[in-house]
C-alpha cells in the first residue's frame, strides 16, 4: 500500500472527523470509499464510451437511421408524474 498525504485546514479536518464519527467509520475509510467511488465511476464511463464507439463502427450511419425510422422500432415517451395519495396516517 502507498500513503497519499492530504493537507487541509483545521475546519475541513474537523468536518471530516465529524462525518467519519457520525457514520461510524474512520477518515481513512471515508477517503477509501470516495476513491473507490471515483475510480468505479471513471471505469464505467470508459466502458460506456468504448461500447458507444464499437457500436458506431459496426453500423453504417444510413443503416442506423433507417432502423430508427422503421415502425417496429418506435420510441415511446413516458411522462412520470407524482402520485396523488391520501394521507395514510390518521390526523391527530
Amino acid at each position: 500500500m502507498k500513503t497519499i498525504p492530504y493537507r487541509c485546514d483545521d475546519t475541513r479536518h474537523k468536518a471530516l472527523l465529524g462525518v467519519a464519527r457520525s457514520t461510524g467509520t474512520s477518515v481513512q475509510r471515508l477517503f477509501d470509499n470516495f476513491v473507490t467511488h471515483v475510480i468505479a465511476e471513471r471505469q464505467a464511463e470508459a466502458r460506456f464510451v468504448a461500447r458507444q464507439e464499437r457500436a458506431e463502427i459496426r453500423k453504417p450511419k444510413a443503416e442506423h437511421a433507417a432502423r430508427n425510422t422503421s415502425p417496429d422500432n418506435r420510441m415511446h415517451s413516458v411522462i412520470l408524474r407524482p402520485c396523488k395519495r391520501e394521507n395514510s396516517f390518521p390526523s391527530p
